[in-house]
């Protein structure tokens, strides 16, 4: 591999220069739109008229983002390409793990990272030869030794020309090339991302600080730069130590629907995740949209559904995962033999009387079932049949989401299915 160490007494502009007549339209410039991308830009833009441009649209950008795309194109006559993740990637990212499942550990704000920056990223370098961003050491530790040109196992050069400026520089330079400012640094911003990973730091701050600020002692990065072999890489952290710190075994919450299933399986994923354990959600409805897409609410139909389920929960349980599942599974013969077929099965039944399911009803479900307006409508026009001995019931009509999770944890750890270190020094 080139040495490239002889870049290092370089400055930015020969540096972008020198990539410019390089590679022509092979390379590119990816920003964010904060200080550091707009003074390489800036930069650039003295160099040449035709220089590419890229940013990465997550889908959770603040709208001021948005209005840096017009400026750019405005101030610079450069139309910026947006790359969007995968809609499937993203669909199934939300529809097993929530919206913001950013928040619940460092492993699922990672993992949100790959599907929304990493893998969109990856796809879009591999039509380069060579790529800038807005890099500079001084702004966290894991950036401290990044070189300003470095290249990865297939050739593709990654170039951080600012890699050796300081943010006085940086401020310098914009004011006396009057560069375009994002306009959340006059809120009190230092680093710009997705709208909620991101927020204005405190005087005395760090500028990483307002990065995924809920987050303590973290390696605060999304994981899309380089590896120390030169590769792009994900960085997804694991999500559990290497040690057992619980068994696979799958909760099954069944109930009618508006029941709470959904809300309290939710509940209890975050909560076993703060303690690293592997979970995945199977919910009733998400299920039906993807894993058993085309099926009716014939019995037989339903007692496939709840089979399909039954079946993942089986494969993730073997392979050391907590597989939760939240379905209204109405029969209880089809539920038994899901029981018999996987071991450490901990049956949840979701209690609560139909005229309060129809009191909460805000689409009128229950009301139009009740008229006798749906067919085949579990628990009222359908049957429902309560498991005769589940491992717990919980009944929302008089207790807390919360407090129902308080219980369920309670089984499972007298169950011998949970030996997580609940000590405050553990986490």
């Amino acid at each position: 591999m080139d040495n490239f160490s002889r870049f290092e007494a370089a400055s930015a502009s020969d540096i972008l220069a020198w990539a410019i007549d390089t590679f022509g339209d092979s390379f590119a410039i990816a920003t964010s739109f904060q200080k550091e991308g707009m003074v390489i830009l800036d930069l650039a833009s003295r160099i040449s008229a035709g220089i590419r441009v890229f940013t990465l649209d997550t889908g959770r950008l603040p709208d001021e983002t948005y209005r840096m795309m017009e400026t750019v194109r405005q101030r610079y006559g450069i139309p910026v390409e947006v790359v969007f993740p995968e809609r499937d990637d993203v669909e199934e990212l939300v529809a097993f793990h929530g919206p913001n499942l950013f928040y619940s550990s460092v492993p699922a704000r990672q993992r949100c990272c790959d599907v929304r920056k990493v893998r969109p990223l990856e796809r879009k370098l591999e039509t380069f030869k060579a790529w800038a961003t807005g890099l500079r050491r001084d702004q966290s530790e894991t950036r401290a030794a990044i070189p300003k040109v470095d290249s990865d196992p297939a050739g593709r050069m990654k170039i951080c020309p600012l890699a050796d400026w300081s943010a006085d520089q940086v401020e310098e330079y914009i004011a006396r090339h009057d560069v375009p400012v994002h306009p959340l640094y006059a809120s009190g911003y230092t680093s710009i991302g997705c709208a909620p990973c991101t927020r204005a730091v405190q005087p005395g701050e760090s500028e990483r600080a307002g990065r995924w600020w809920w987050e303590q002692d973290a390696k605060k990065e999304c994981g899309i730069h380089f590896a120390p072999d030169g590769s792009v890489a994900r960085d997804i952290a694991p999500e559990a130590e290497t040690k057992e710190m619980h068994k696979g075994f799958t909760v099954w919450f069944t109930g009618m629907s508006g029941a709470g299933k959904s809300t309290i399986s939710r509940l209890l994923e975050l909560k076993l995740r703060q303690f690293g354990a592997r979970v995945e959600v199977l919910d009733g409805d998400v299920v039906r949209t993807h894993l058993s897409k085309g099926l009716g609410f014939s019995k037989e139909d339903r007692d496939e559904n709840v089979r399909r389920i039954g079946f993942v929960c089986e494969l993730l349980a073997r392979n050391g995962v907590v597989a939760i599942a939240a379905a209204i599974s109405p029969y209880r013969d089809v539920r038994d033999e899901v029981r018999a077929r996987i071991p450490n099965f901990v049956e949840v039944f979701v209690e609560c009387p139909v005229e309060v399911l129809a009191a909460r009803d805000v689409k009128g479900l229950y009301r139009r079932a009740l008229a006798g307006e749906i067919p085949q409508f579990t628990g009222v026009s359908d049957p429902y049949e309560p498991p005769r001995a589940p491992e717990v019931t919980v009944n929302t009509s008089r207790e807390t989401p919360e407090e129902s999770v308080e219980k369920i944890w309670a089984t499972l750890e007298r169950s011998g299915l949970l030996s997580f270190d609940r000590s405050p020094l553990a986490h």
